[in-house]
């Protein structure tokens, strides 16, 4: 027999792999520590001199074919894009495993 679910105790936190479940998390309201900064506009980003030299085709972003993108988006619209969700699934499944051990 299953027991019924008591709605009036707090639930137990569960934690993540690696994390000390006996200390709340920095910037929670448990901790009482003020939440992570936000970025205002004096903030600024400095390139490494390996960043800024690189070839000019890179610098304007990753290199995108725009008529691929196009095609795939087609497809997934008209529902003819071949989706293995077998594959999908054992890739997901990996993932977990590596986050957990």
């Amino acid at each position: 027999m299953v027991d019924p679910i008591s709605t009036s105790a707090a639930r137990p936190r569960i934690s993540r792999p690696g994390e000390d479940a006996g200390l709340p998390v920095q910037g929670s309201a448990v901790s009482g520590a003020p939440p992570a900064a936000i970025p205002t506009a004096g903030d600024s980003v400095t390139l490494s001199p390996t960043a800024a030299a690189l070839p000019d085709e890179l610098k304007s972003g990753p290199p995108v074919d725009l008529e691929i993108v196009a095609k795939i988006k087609e497809a997934i619209a008209e529902g003819k894009y071949p989706i293995d969700l077998e594959a999908i699934t054992e890739s997901l499944f990996e993932n977990y495993l590596e986050l957990v051990s």
